[in-house]
């Protein structure tokens, strides 16, 4: 069990990851401080003083490199134990320990019992040194710092640990894809309405995403995966709707409805009607209705819309087109940003690397592990893990679960990951 006061500062840009680093932690009597980015983790590692610094390789704003070299320049945190967490490898890692001494790296995916292991370790190896007698017959020099490479003798570890950091996903969307796209959909072929179509198979999704938001493109993404299909509506450069494998997206604004307002089929009908005749979108219909408030349902539509994004981001074959068309006319002024859109789409392929880790299909089926209630209020469980934890019973598949719960195979696969890795489930046999 952890001493009383010892802080653990974990900065990792993934909300998976961090939680269940906060609830491996804290189980164990950790003081757990959670940051989001580079820059809010060298506030709060000023602010707060951790015992051990959890810091991942690739973060938006301030990447791993950069938030290792500034704190190992501070002398304030001369002793304090970094350890890198990276998906990048051990040739990373230890490039990385070459260059600016930290403590250790750790791979992920990880055990819950790794990661607690790797912790006492460093603390385990700091206590000596924290308990040593200072010199009395004569003043000690300071203890040396790990040895850091001279500029001249690390410039070859230095190039090779910059050039990983410069391909790191922010960088790469704001620099590098911009000019990818250029040269990939000058090869694509010009559709027959002054759009473009191409192949899956040489311009990504992403990259085609891209290029329509930097030249502020109003039209329709159409994507084809064998009988898969998704559809992505774009206004002046920002995505707006998305829908897959339906019959078209008045079908799937139908069933958004269904979902969020829990509309009988004639009244659904009606507001579709009413918004396709007048032009009035469909939340303001909903609102004067009195419905549902035009804030919830934008709350629904968003959700909606970003998981059917993100669905069709990850595929990687099939065929694509984009072509001249307005908006769907019931659609809410919703206006996301392909930037962003893009980052989380990265950041959510990178988490389902982890979680396929323990969730290979969605025919597997999951049983309880803890029965006590009041044992499982104590677990510091999210809402969305609660309502997933509830479902499962012994006898309904992972698949049966995302269905029911309408929440999407991210967020569900995402909540069953955190209780099978906090022994709250397991797979049954």
């Amino acid at each position: 069990m952890a001493m009383a006061g010892e802080k653990i500062l974990s900065i990792d840009d993934s909300p998976t990851v961090q939680r269940l680093i906060e609830m491996i932690l804290s189980s164990q009597g950790y003081q757990v401080i959670l940051a989001s980015d580079g820059e809010e983790g060298i506030a709060k590692a000023q602010s707060e003083r951790p015992s051990v610094i959890l810091v991942d390789f690739v973060m938006p704003k301030m990447n791993g490199f950069q938030v290792c070299k500034i704190l190992k320049e501070d002398p304030g945190f001369s002793d304090t134990p970094i350890i890198l967490v990276t998906s990048k490898g051990d040739k990373v890692g230890s490039k990385f320990v070459d260059v600016l001494g930290i403590t250790e790296y750790f791979a992920k995916p990880f055990q819950p019992e790794e990661l607690l292991a790797k912790i006492r370790e460093v603390i385990d190896r700091k206590k000596p040194a924290a308990a040593a007698p200072s010199a009395e017959a004569r003043p000690a020099p300071a203890a040396p710092r790990p040895a850091q490479p001279q500029a001249s003798a690390s410039t070859g570890l230095e190039n090779v640990v910059r050039e990983a950091v410069e391909r790191t996903l922010e960088d790469f969307i704001k620099t590098s894809l911009p000019d990818m796209v250029r040269r990939e959909l000058a090869r694509a072929q010009p559709a027959s309405n002054a759009g473009i179509k191409g192949d899956l198979a040489s311009c990504r999704i992403i990259e085609v995403m891209q290029m329509l938001g930097l030249q502020r493109q109003t039209g329709r993404l159409v994507i084809n995966r064998g009988g898969d299909s998704a559809e992505i509506y774009f206004g002046e450069g920002a995505v707006v709707f998305a829908a897959s494998n339906c019959n078209g997206v008045r079908s799937a604004m139908e069933g958004l409805l269904r979902r969020s307002c829990r509309l009988p089929d004639d009244r659904l009908r009606h507001v579709l009607q009413t918004s396709e005749t007048t032009g009035e979108p469909v939340d303001s219909i909903l609102a004067r209705e009195k419905l549902i408030d035009a804030k919830t349902f934008g709350e629904y539509l968003r959700s909606h819309t970003e998981r059917e994004v993100y669905k069709a981001m990850a595929w990687r074959e099939g065929g694509f087109y984009f072509e001249k068309a307005a908006p769907p006319a019931f659609a809410a002024p919703l206006r996301l940003k392909v930037e962003d859109l893009l980052l989380e789409g990265a950041r959510r392929s990178d988490e389902w690397m982890l979680i396929q880790q323990k969730i290979p299909s969605f025919t597997v089926v999951f049983e309880p592990m803890i029965g006590n209630a009041d044992e499982l209020a104590r677990r510091g469980l999210s809402d969305v893990d609660m309502k997933v934890f509830s479902l499962i019973d012994g006898r309904r598949t992972a698949q049966e679960i995302i269905d029911q719960l309408c929440l999407g195979e991210f967020d569900v696969a995402k909540s069953m990951f955190i209780l099978l890795s906090v022994n709250l489930i397991r797979r049954k046999k």
